[in-house]
Order: structure tokens, then C-alpha cells, then sequence
């Protein structure tokens, strides 16, 4: 990753931030995305204390013109842009029958829509340099049922799918666009209510994944080292799920 130049979403806490250090401990530039202003500027904040090179674009994702503008925020900070990672999401427990729409189209925008947006931002721009990667971070709630987020599950199924539709549509153009699939990971909505207590006993490995354990399954993927991964989603799971 020396020297290339990484657009994340989410980028301000939980995976996304772990994502940005372990890209910057890699030697990547780094525009991060992020509603939350205030955590975001602590975040670029914290790189750029370390000596790492990486801007900051508040932006709230989900409709098309909000995500290609901060895509091409981005893009202007970083003066190219070498790969993209869709972290960004919302993560909501609510019982199926109690679900409302505004709370279905929170997470269906953020979790999907933004997605596909970004992505498509991506691809317009990346192809003017023949290549790109391209990384979505699915859930493994996307494989298998997750009643008490049904909602979270359904997009999360639809990034798996709509990263098999782009990773087969853009591979000849050298823009290989995949995804990763956490499964339970140490971080603060896991920790709430005590949610990750709770399900580390029945886990294989008998404890959750830590953020920066993801954070380097993506960046095999966002790098040059993937040559032959496209559309395909990796799972990482420490063996919960097995596909």
C-alpha cells in the first residue's frame, strides 16, 4: 500500500478508524469519510499526529449526489485515488415487527445505498487509470439469519450481492471490487448491553475479533497483492461461519 491513496467511509470509530491505521501503518494516503464531524477530525486528527498524510470529508451517505460529491471531495484532497473501502453503516437492534421505515431506510441507505453510489463514483473515476480496487464490508449476517436485525441482515445481504454484480462487471477493466465479512468484532455497539460477553463463549476461538484483525483482511484486498479476487466475499468469522 506505499504510496497509494485510500478513500474509507466510517472512517471515524470501530472498523473504519482501524481500517485507516492499519492502511497508514502500510504507507497509504487516506481520505476518510464520516457523518460525525467532531469524531472524524479526532481521527484524522490522531494520523496525522503519527506523521501519516490523510484529510477529512464530513458527509451524511446514502443518496446518489451526496456520495458522488464526497467521493470526489476525496479524490480532489488526494489528487488520485487508488482504492475505496465501503465501511460505513449503521447497526440497529430492533425486533422484526417493531421495525419502522425511517429506521429501515437508515440502514438501507447506509449500509446498501451508499454503497452502490460510492462505488459507482469509484468506478467513473478509476477507470481513467485502468485499475482500482474496490472493498465492501459485508457482515456474515448477510449468510445466515439474524432475527433481531433483520433489517441489517437484508443489506447486508444485498452489499454480498452487489458485490458479486460489480466485481463481475468491472474485472476487465482491472477495477477488482470485492468484500469482506466480519463476524463478531470487539467493538462498542458489540460491547453494549453485553452483547460480545455473551456470544464469545459460543464462538470457536472463544472471543470476538479485534477491529484491526478485519483491518488487515481489507488490505490484502485494497491492495496490488489481490490479482485474482473479484466479486467474491471473504469471510472472516474465526470460523462461526464457514461458507
Amino acid at each position: 500500500m506505499q504510496g497509494k491513496s485510500v478513500v474509507v467511509t466510517g472512517a471515524a470509530k470501530g472498523i473504519g478508524n482501524a481500517i485507516a491505521h492499519v492502511l497508514a501503518g502500510k504507507g497509504a494516503r487516506l481520505a476518510l469519510i464520516d457523518m460525525d464531524a467532531g469524531a472524524l477530525d479526532k481521527a484524522v486528527g490522531e494520523l496525522t499526529d503519527k506523521g501519516h498524510e490523510a484529510f477529512a470529508v464530513a458527509a451524511e451517505l446514502g443518496p446518489r449526489e451526496a456520495c458522488h460529491d464526497a467521493f470526489r471531495q476525496a479524490a480532489q484532497a488526494l489528487g488520485r485515488v487508488d482504492s475505496l473501502v465501503n465501511n460505513a453503516g449503521v447497526y440497529i437492534r430492533t425486533p422484526m415487527e417493531k421495525i419502522e421505515d425511517p429506521e429501515w431506510d437508515l440502514i438501507f441507505d447506509v449500509c446498501l445505498r451508499a454503497v452502490f453510489h460510492l462505488s459507482i463514483a469509484a468506478v467513473e473515476y478509476m477507470r481513467g487509470h485502468g485499475s482500482g480496487r474496490i472493498v465492501n464490508i459485508a457482515s456474515v449476517d448477510g449468510f445466515v439469519a439474524f432475527p433481531q436485525m433483520a433489517h441489517y441482515a437484508a443489506a447486508k445481504a444485498g452489499v454480498v450481492s452487489i458485490t458479486r454484480s460489480m466485481g463481475l462487471a468491472y474485472a476487465l477493466e482491472g477495477i477488482l471490487v470485492n468484500g469482506v465479512a466480519p463476524g463478531a468484532v470487539e467493538t462498542a455497539p458489540m460491547r453494549e448491553n453485553g452483547y460480545m460477553a455473551k456470544l464469545a463463549p459460543t464462538l470457536p476461538m472463544k472471543r470476538g475479533a479485534q477491529p484491526e484483525e478485519m483491518a488487515q483482511a481489507v488490505a490484502f484486498l485494497a491492495s496490488d497483492a489481490n490479482t485474482y479476487m473479484a466479486g467474491e466475499t471473504m469471510i472472516v468469522s474465526g470460523g462461526s461461519v464457514i461458507a
